[in-house]
């Protein structure tokens, strides 16, 4: 376990200082996804249930407000599906890519699951390894997150035999780092590391986990009930009855993440820390059950943002204190789950990582 740990250091170090740096400006609004995994379209394909939520969030949301789009590793699955048939398949997806490189408004970095396209010279798309960018003299790190393993770095290609050869032909769908608790622990712990040690606001992919400011959803989830609470005792009655509601909700939703989703996270905070540092940050995935995530980045403020069908999920539509939007024509809705200042989380990570 050491000498993992010490492979993760050198290598985000190494990959850290390789990346060249560049000016994140405030008017250029960002919006990052990740782990996308596009197959061929058929019952193995973990895109297929969000490809439409996701086209539809891009091509009429992203790409018409000015965004720029950072696709943050593992967007094509060929681990398991060939780049010819995953191109043919997606091809309005690719289209929609085309015309964000077209305008400059394009960044690709390799996760895992796409490596294979390093060694492939005409995809169409420049794939870099990580982006760094400098915001009022702080640093920001963009980077997939499967680089602080050494299985992924140096065996990848022996897991991409596994599924192909092995879960494809028994049709079993994608089983990665994000289904283990443990070694999903291990990736976040060992950025979280890096990024206070280094005083730097790390974005990543990988565990299809969305983080805010180091906080998994069982965190944030337990620090609403604690504002709520708090809250309550000065609160009218028809507030109060309100108040009452979206703390049962938010309890049964950490009941339900203790049984399906993460045993070892439920336990304790992730990263046995008295002082937690807002320093990493992650995208999640856009193969959600109940719809995707990304960050938002834009006048100085990042965003974790969730999209959902509301034919399949009525979640965020039941609490008051989440305002969403509706994309016009569609039952796909945008709804911010947590925002705050680079100013704001840079001072804390500047003040809270020690000395």
């Amino acid at each position: 376990m050491r000498s993992e740990k010490s492979f993760s250091e050198r290598n985000l170090t190494r990959l850290f200082e390789e990346t060249p740096l560049s000016d994140l400006r405030e008017s250029e609004p960002l919006v990052i996804f990740s782990d996308l995994h596009l197959g061929d379209g058929g019952r193995t394909d973990d895109f297929l249930n969000n490809s439409d939520l996701f086209i539809h969030a891009l091509r009429e949301y992203y790409h018409e407000a000015g965004y720029t789009l950072i696709l943050n590793g593992d967007i094509e699955e060929l681990q398991r599906f060939r780049l010819h048939d995953i191109l043919a398949r997606w091809e309005p997806v690719y289209s929609l890519f085309s015309d964000f490189r077209r305008e400059g408004r394009l960044r690709r970095l390799v996760g895992n699951h796409d490596m294979d396209l390093l060694a492939i010279a005409d995809h169409g798309f420049e794939v870099e390894h990580a982006l760094r960018f400098t915001y009022h003299r702080e640093t920001i790190f963009v980077f997939h997150g499967h680089q602080t393993s050494v299985r992924f770095e140096r065996y990848n290609h022996l897991v991409g035999l596994g599924l192909r050869f092995f879960a494809n032909p028994f049709t079993i769908t994608n089983y990665p780092v994000a289904h283990d608790s443990r070694k999903r622990f291990r990736t976040e712990q060992r950025v979280y590391e890096f990024a206070s040690s280094n005083r730097l606001l790390a974005i990543i992919g990988h565990t299809h986990r969305p983080l805010f400011e180091s906080m998994s959803k069982i965190d944030t989830i337990r620090f609403e009930i604690e504002r709520l609470c708090r809250k309550y005792p000065k609160a009218s009655f028809r507030k109060q009855e309100s108040i009452e509601r979206a703390v049962r909700s938010h309890k049964a939703e950490l009941a339900r993440i203790r049984e399906e989703e993460d045993q070892m996270a439920s336990v304790t905070s992730l990263y046995n820390a008295n002082l937690l540092i807002p320093c990493m940050f992650n995208s999640g995935t856009v193969v959600g059950k109940r719809g995707m995530t990304c960050l938002e980045v834009r006048d100085g403020t990042i965003s974790l943002v969730h999209w959902f069908d509301e034919k399949r999920s009525q979640k965020y539509l039941e609490y008051a204190d989440y305002r969403t939007e509706i994309l016009p024509g569609t039952d796909y809705h945008r709804v911010e789950i947590k925002s705050d200042t680079l100013d704001y989380i840079f001072s804390r990570i500047r003040l809270l990582a020690g000395a």
